[in-house]
């Protein structure tokens, strides 16, 4: 999408003018130094600021520093980051962390010598709006706030006067940091991780094309962010504070986890234990907080990372940068961090004879609409072939260990993940991570194949994808979706119905090679009245978020929430949604619809009213009835 030209020029002002240094000058190549001071990675273990007696006395400054995401002697960037008076600059900013009832007393000096600064955040919680603090170059400001309520809250900073829309101003959420509040008597043990970006747009008339930026969980780019080892068995409760202004589908491969709060900069809903989702994937947006609860409960590795797969490709890398792990530019980097569950006892329950899938990723004629795809069947001649996508659903009963062959038939590496499952780590299927009993999930290398085990723990809706390459791989056709069903219970794709969103195309401007089910048209449903039909909602696109509806006469007929993640919902939270809540990368949803009337209805499922895909349901009574 090409800017105007007067958004061409804010664009270029913002960033020419910031610290008076383009982006290509920021840029500090590997190998060599600069002569501003190393950021240091912000753990978030240790609180800043002195506590005198109910005073937290915090005195923090701005500083260019130099910023490395990755390695000492990797590439870095020039950038402006918070330290303590007389410290290091670090990013994240400094964790502020009181008690309930502290005052704060904070002083804020501006050390850079051609920008102001406005502070956020520094307030009493909950709030209705954001006091801000401006301080101009070389000024210090000092501001006294009781933080008010626990919670997870975050604060932030920005440079300059100006902030315009967000898609031609450069990202500054590397001033950003965790406000932790605690209760009297303290919080049980936890902790902190923050997100931040920096980015500018290289060619500022062109959005989307070339980008500088750092996207980073306590200062680092994955695979140097950190490394949790918890023992199998331990309660971990983390509080994920999302300090940039875009959106991040946190996932946890292997595990469920319970939200227990959502915040912001001005307040945390704390939920009570029948109100906590239980998930595999929940969606951050733009600078607010999450606090979550898990327990591993069998040993290997593992990765909570986002899943908007732009957040963790390896394009998003420096220049300059190199893996350590010899995947090259095809693996991932960003927003993740490493799992390392100590060994110990497993949770996982066989109750069936083993059953045995053979799956194959197969290539395409270029002049199809799918590159790749998986089908149950090895293609003998591409030609005469078109791919199916997704791939075929993948039907399996619950505790009935599945072992699946994937069979490369691709000219690249693959790996496959099975999304949402709890399953032997080494069988999760991120190449060359999962691991556990010493086994790895490998690069499955061009003719060759690996047997996975899927463990099916509780029926529900799942989605296997490839990952590795995973930008172009998935849109590529690699994904399909996982029905696990209760022993007893048949598939009935008459009364089931599978909605999955996925891409066709690598540019996040072009949505007219969205997909829904892998087509443009979809066949009209027929429906009886009074019958319950499940309606199976996945989103595995690279980027965006959808939402679903059922109308009637222009009339929404609700739909039941009944699933979230392949996890059925308690009772409490099974509500009607006239248009169900937005489903981002790597969620899936079951909701329950039963026609109450005969007629024709339509199932909508898009990104907004105006983009999206239509299907006829009719519905008429059944034989013998009226």
């Amino acid at each position: 999408m090409r800017l105007s030209l007067v958004a061409a020029t804010v664009a270029l002002w913002m960033t020419t003018t910031v610290h008076g240094q383009s982006p290509n000058e920021r840029l500090i190549q590997a190998g060599t130094t600069s002569d501003y001071p190393l950021v240091a990675p912000n753990d978030n273990r240790d609180p800043a600021g002195i506590l005198a007696g109910d005073t937290l006395e915090l005195s923090l400054e701005i500083h260019l520093a130099d910023w490395r995401p990755e390695t000492p002697d990797g590439p870095g960037l020039i950038v402006a980051a918070v330290a303590e008076a007389g410290g290091t600059p670090m990013i994240p900013a400094p964790l502020i962390r009181a008690t309930e009832g502290t005052v704060i007393r904070a002083s804020v000096t501006n050390s850079l010598a051609d920008s102001a600064l406005t502070v956020f955040g520094f307030h009493e919680h909950p709030s209705q709006r954001s006091d801000s603090l401006v301080v101009l170059p070389g000024e210090t400001k000092e501001v006294l706030f009781d933080p008010g309520a626990a919670g997870t809250y975050l604060y932030r900073m920005r440079i300059g006067d100006y902030e315009p829309s967000r898609f031609i101003d450069p990202e500054r959420d590397q001033l950003v940091g965790a406000m932790i509040v605690d209760p009297p008597g303290g919080s049980s043990p936890d902790r902190v991780l923050v997100m931040n970006v920096w980015s500018s747009v290289v060619d500022s008339a062109v959005v989307g094309t070339d980008y500088i930026e750092g996207l980073t969980i306590n200062g680092k780019s994955w695979p140097y962010t950190v490394r949790e080892r918890p023992q199998v068995g331990d309660t971990l409760r983390w509080r994920v504070i999302n300090g940039t202004g875009r959106n991040h589908p946190m996932h946890l491969h292997g595990f469920y986890y319970h939200v227990t709060s959502r915040g912001d900069l001005l307040s945390d809903e704390i939920y009570a234990p029948e109100d906590r989702r239980l998930v595999v994937t929940e969606t951050m947006r733009g600078h607010t907080t999450m606090a979550m609860e898990w327990v591993p409960t069998r040993p290997g590795r593992w990765l909570f990372h986002c899943h908007l797969s732009f957040h963790v490709s390896p394009d998003i890398r420096l220049p300059g940068a190199t893996d350590p792990h010899g995947h090259g530019r095809s693996h991932m980097a960003g927003l993740v961090i490493g799992i390392e569950v100590q060994e110990g006892p497993t949770d996982l329950i066989e109750r069936f004879d083993p059953r045995e899938i053979t799956l194959y990723a197969n290539e395409y004629p270029a002049d199809t609409l799918h590159e790749y795809g998986f089908d149950l069947k090895e293609v003998s001649d591409v030609s005469l072939e078109r791919a199916i996508v997704p791939g075929p659903v993948l039907v399996m009963k619950q505790h009935e260990p599945t072992y699946v062959t994937v069979v490369n038939n691709l000219p690249v590496p693959t790996g496959v993940h099975w999304h949402g499952l709890e399953l032997d780590a080494w069988a999760d299927g991120v190449p060359g991570w999962s691991a556990s009993d010493g086994r790895v999930s490998p690069e499955i290398p061009p003719g060759g194949k690996f047997e996975y085990k899927l463990s099916l723990m509780r029926p529900g809706t799942f989605i296997y994808h490839s990952h590795l390459d995973d930008v172009h791989q998935l849109t590529a056709g690699l994904y399909g979706a996982i029905i696990v069903l209760p022993d007893g219970e048949t598939y009935d794709p008459d009364k089931d119905h599978l909605a999955i969103v996925g891409w066709r195309t690598t540019d996040p401007q072009s949505m007219s090679d969205v997909e829904l089910n892998g087509a443009d048209e979809h066949p009209t449903k027929s429906a009886v009245v009074g019958e319950e039909h499940r309606i199976r909602i996945i989103n595995i696109a690279p980027a965006g978020n959808i939402f679903a509806s059922m109308m009637k006469d222009s009339v929404a007929v609700p739909l039941i929430a009944i699933a979230k993640d392949g996890a059925d919902l308690p009772r409490n939270q099974q509500v009607a949604f006239e248009r169900t809540p937005k489903l981002f990368v790597g969620e899936a949803a079951d909701f329950r619809f039963t026609p109450q009337e005969a007629g024709t209805y339509e199932l909508f499922v898009g990104y907004s009213p105006r983009s999206g895909w239509r299907q006829k349901w009719v519905v008429s009574f059944a034989a013998g009835s009226k």
